[in-house]
């Protein structure tokens, strides 16, 4: 069941796969971002998309220091993993006040099936720009692969909220269905 747009932002749910934990295929401009893990254990999606209804619910203004999608999104990057991949937050030069700023834009952070994705949702008025960048190698995202452009797609915030809220409550079912079946074996077993 895909919630969403896969050239947008969308979560493809696979209910059957997997009796405890909840497969979601999660996509960004057409770029499958997590094609590597998608069981994510329910809880946690569910925390993590209900994080991101409450930054997205409103409208908000662009953060400062926004230029592009693509160009906010290297400041935030390297804002974040400084150039020598360390994964540290540097601060020396001298766009690091921009930097923090696009960098509290960081999306996507939902546990292990998102580790290897560095994604922004920057947000403009009624507008929001996704902007992301998948790791192969799984190590920081700088200095492990050759420096690839980052996949950008930039939509309404109400298509975003909207993917976000569907998202939410079918991982809130799915949630509820898996528990239900648990306590009924559980039950059984006594």
């Amino acid at each position: 069941m895909l919630v969403g747009a896969r050239t947008g932002f969308g979560l493809e749910f696979h209910v059957e796969r997997d009796p405890g934990l909840l497969c979601v295929d999660v996509f960004v401009g057409g770029l499958h971002v997590n094609a590597w893990d998608n069981a994510f254990y329910p809880p946690l999606l569910v925390k993590k998309l209900k994080d991101e209804l409450s930054r997205f619910n409103a409208p908000t203004a662009r953060p400062t220091g926004f230029t592009s999608p693509e160009e906010s999104f290297r400041i935030a990057e390297h804002w974040m993993y400084g150039d020598t991949g360390t994964g540290t937050r540097s601060g020396a030069d001298a766009g690091a006040e921009a930097g923090e700023e696009l960098a509290r834009w960081e999306f996507l952070e939902w546990g292990e099936c998102t580790d290897q994705v560095t994604a922004f949702a920057f947000p403009d008025g009624d507008q929001v720009h996704l902007a992301c960048r998948v790791r192969d190698g799984g190590g920081q995202a700088r200095d492990t692969e050759a420096r690839r452009a980052p996949t950008v797609v930039s939509m309404s915030r109400a298509a975003l909220v909207d993917t976000l809220e569907r998202g939410l409550a079918v991982a809130e079912h799915e949630w509820a269905v898996r528990l239900a079946a648990m306590k009924a074996r559980g039950d059984s077993d006594h």
